[in-house]
């Protein structure tokens, strides 16, 4: 149904081996990067970037509007960005009470909703 309107619902690549990946899962699709293991409700960093394995424009006409971070479907944080100015690649710091995967959402003016991968991060008390 939504196969061809990218506004329809969250996009998300095809594949996460990034030679599988289409140009423009390759502009959209947001990378996670943290720890593997984390303390209990300690403070950690969390970066998403948005471009890693393809540079996404950035210029009034088309760029990355926002970025936000969950853990499974509990909402984090969110950063709000302008074209220029500002860079689809951003620091998080969160503490986590519950082991569920992060997963980044961000917001392409042209291009709609995109998702990552999920990553796991293992709680140690």
């Amino acid at each position: 149904m939504c196969e061809d309107d990218l506004f329809c619902g969250i996009n998300k690549a095809k594949s996460e081996n990034v030679d599988e990946m289409a140009d423009l899962e390759k502009k959209h699709t947001p990378v996670i990067e943290a720890p593997s293991k984390v303390k209990k409700g300690e403070p950690f960093e969390v970066y998403v970037e948005v471009g890693k394995y393809m540079k996404h424009p950035n210029e009034n006409a088309h760029y990355i509007e926002w970025i936000e971070l969950f853990s499974g479907d509990t909402f984090l944080a969110r950063v709000d960005l302008v074209p220029k100015l500002t860079e689809p690649k951003v620091k998080f710091v969160a503490a986590l009470d519950h082991s569920h995967p992060l997963v980044a959402k961000v917001r392409c003016n042209m291009h709609g909703l995109w998702e990552s991968f999920p990553i796991e991060v293992e709680l140690e008390d």
